[in-house]
């Protein structure tokens, strides 16, 4: 998702957050800071206050997590790997590398992070309660009472929430494979359930709804889009479209030499870094200006690029599908195509758009 940024690694899948998670963490912290535990504990000072928010909010983005987190990993045992999650605006987002295989894998994959908010919502229930029971006798648990009573309502509104049936929330993808494992047809499912998403957010009315609908419909149209792109590309590979006809630069080169001998020569907008004939990063022109002219000749290329754990990469055996998503909107040209830590191709975005439209143009069903 572009506008976002990797925070952290859990099971092998890059946790990532959007730019606008800030302004909904900043949102729900001034909301309990402000209104929810000042309704519920006035006598707490202010500063207690904005310390148990800060801590309550945390905890619920930890459990919009875990709500992700339970999609991978059921997404996992039927097969279907997860590149990454985002949390942004309105929660968070499991970015898998294919589709669902099946409508069981799908209503499986799908119903995970509701169940497991459904699960954070009754602990945090049962705690409250215990707590509440006790805290008479140790009333320094109130604020424990307080976090829990708070993490108990908004799991449930989350997974209340997630359960609309309306693509691509978890409830439209339930419906989605409910009528895909009916009718035998996932295009037809696929626009009857983001049909519900854009009718759903027609619906709603009101700021905060405001927002989920402008969410809602907006989703629900990428994945009309997204299926017909995935018809185009229908289970094409990697290493039918990337190319092994590419030029890359050692590691260790001047940023002299390599504008010299490989940028303008061949025009090219992002050069894959090797040591060894192993990928160790990549640079692209927009790195290289940060560097002033005259130290070109003494800077290695090294100290620009961005480094292979950063790098957006495809093997040659996954489908184009995964590296759309991994494309995603922004600015990235290529994606190095990387076997076991070897360079041996790269995938153009320019091939991929141009593959796609000539199939479109030609009317054709890549999955026929």
């Amino acid at each position: 998702m572009p506008g976002s940024f990797r925070v952290a690694r859990i099971l092998g899948i890059d946790i990532r957050i959007h730019i606008s998670w800030v302004l909904i963490f900043l949102l729900v912290l001034l909301s309990l800071a402000d209104q929810v535990f000042p309704d519920w504990y006035p006598q707490w000072s202010q500063q207690k206050t904005f310390l148990i928010s800060a801590i309550a909010a945390l905890l619920f983005f930890s459990s919009v997590l875990l709500h992700e987190l339970a999609h991978a990993i059921v997404a996992r045992q039927f097969k279907m790997s997860v590149s990454s999650i985002t949390l942004f605006l309105l929660g968070g987002v499991a970015n898998l590398t294919k589709e669902p295989p099946s409508a069981r894998a799908e209503f499986f994959m799908a119903s995970a992070g509701p169940l497991t908010s459904l699960t954070i919502g009754a602990l945090a229930f049962l705690v409250q309660q215990l707590v509440t029971n006790n805290i008479d006798v140790v009333p320094s648990l109130q604020p424990v009472e307080g976090v829990a009573r708070y993490l108990s309502f908004i799991n449930i509104a989350v997974a209340l929430f997630n359960l609309v049936p309306g693509f691509p929330l978890d409830g439209g993808r339930v419906l989605r494979s409910i009528i895909w494992g009916v009718r035998r047809d996932r295009v037809a499912a696929t626009r009857i359930a983001a049909r519900g998403g854009q009718l759903d957010g027609e619906a709603m009315t009101g700021l905060w709804m405001f927002l989920i609908a402008y969410f809602l419909y907006g989703a629900a149209s990428q994945a009309l889009q997204q299926e017909r792109v995935t018809a185009a590309v229908g289970s094409v590979r990697v290493a039918q479209l990337m190319t092994t006809n590419f030029r890359s630069a050692p590691a260790g080169i001047s940023i002299g030499q390599l504008i010299r001998d490989v940028v303008l020569p061949n025009n090219l907008q992002a050069i894959p870094i090797v040591a060894h004939d192993r990928l160790v990063g990549l640079v692209r022109i927009t790195d290289l200006r940060k560097v002033e002219q005259d130290q070109w000749a003494t800077t290695s290329v090294d100290a620009v690029m961005t480094p292979v754990s950063e790098v957006a990469t495809v093997t040659p055996d996954e489908q184009i599908v995964a590296a759309i998503e991994r494309f995603g909107g922004g600015d990235v040209p290529l994606l190095p195509v990387v076997d076991h830590g070897s360079l041996v191709g790269v995938l153009f975005r320019d091939a991929v758009v141009g593959y796609v439209r000539m199939q479109e143009t030609l009317g054709l069903d890549a999955r026929r």
